[in-house]
């Protein structure tokens, strides 16, 4: 069996291949805006791992566990011990971060994932709002935040399949964490929606976490929650702001998805599933209301 092979995505260091048993594993997914990694360990564990990776810029972490795990963190040559629970979520300022250590026997597995200082700058001129400055009260700060949790699921699968995540997915996914993060544990502000409209980053926000769902969907309330607000409060609140109610953003979304794939050569049947339609005669029969004609139709009209 192989050991991992060390190598860069960027400037963030990355294992890739196999895991040796008991041994740290990590390994690496970079799409687009989205920089992250997976950790697995078990026990027989050096006693400290290598230092922490360094970086070109200020750098944020957010991590979030999937076991119950513990590690200890020195900063300015002090350590303190960190214990999470699966779910939870810890913020790290990786400038000030020496190492961490490993060596406590117990199984670790999380995903980190990075938000430079480059695409806080971008989140904010985005928003037209002053810059973001810190991410996080404390650099140990944990969280019990069902938003990080519910992003990192969706992230996780793409560890076993990085070819399948599109760029643009990758990108709304980011986009959601990064507004999250900024507008929760940050200093984003908004521009003075108007009456009773979602304010700048909750409209961006719910407009790419529906984008990261059209397989699968997304029900109202678990929406509602990543904008902090009550579920009638964002089903009023979203309208005001795009005219239409969050379902129908939603088909309408799915609806841009088939037809992006109707200009190639992919089978109807597999267009409907990738765009989130139950089949292809529900897909038929949205897109016919929505659109005036067929996908079949609409796909003929292009040539």
């Amino acid at each position: 069996m192989n050991l991992n092979r060390i190598v860069n995505v960027g400037r963030f260091p990355i294992s890739v291949n196999h895991a040796l048993p008991g041994q740290l594993y990590v390994r690496g997914l970079a799409k687009s805006k989205l920089i992250c990694s997976e950790i697995r360990f078990g026990v027989g564990l050096p006693a400290r791992v290598p230092e922490f990776p360094k970086h070109d810029q200020d750098t944020y972490c957010v991590g979030v566990a999937f076991k119950n795990q513990q590690s200890d963190i020195v900063v300015d040559g002090k350590t303190s011990s960190v214990a999470r629970r699966a779910g939870q979520t810890q913020l790290l300022y990786l400038p000030a971060i020496k190492f961490i250590d490993f060596s406590i026997p117990r199984p670790r597995h999380g995903i980190e994932i990075l938000l430079t200082r480059s695409f806080l700058h971008e989140i904010a001129e985005d928003l037209e709002v002053p810059e973001i400055t810190h991410i996080g009260r404390s650099f140990r700060e944990l969280a019990d935040d069902p938003v990080f949790k519910s992003l990192a699921f969706r992230i996780k699968p793409f560890f076993d399949s990085p070819d399948s995540l599109d760029p643009l997915y990758a990108d709304h996914l980011m986009w959601a964490l990064g507004i999250h993060a900024s507008a929760h544990y940050g200093n984003l502000v908004s521009r003075r929606p108007k009456a009773g409209a979602l304010s700048t980053w909750q409209e961006r926000l719910a407009k790419d976490v529906i984008e990261v769902s059209l397989v699968g969907g997304i029900g109202l309330a678990e929406l509602a929650n990543f904008c902090g607000l009550r579920t009638s409060q964002f089903a009023h609140a979203f309208k005001v702001s795009t005219g239409v109610a969050p379902y129908q953003w939603l088909a309408k979304r799915r609806i841009a998805q088939a037809k992006r794939m109707l200009v190639g050569t992919t089978s109807l049947v597999e267009i409907a599933d990738a765009s989130g339609f139950a089949d292809q005669s529900h897909m038929t029969r949205i897109f016919s209301r929505e659109v005036g004609t067929t996908p079949g139709k609409w796909r003929a009209n292009l040539n």
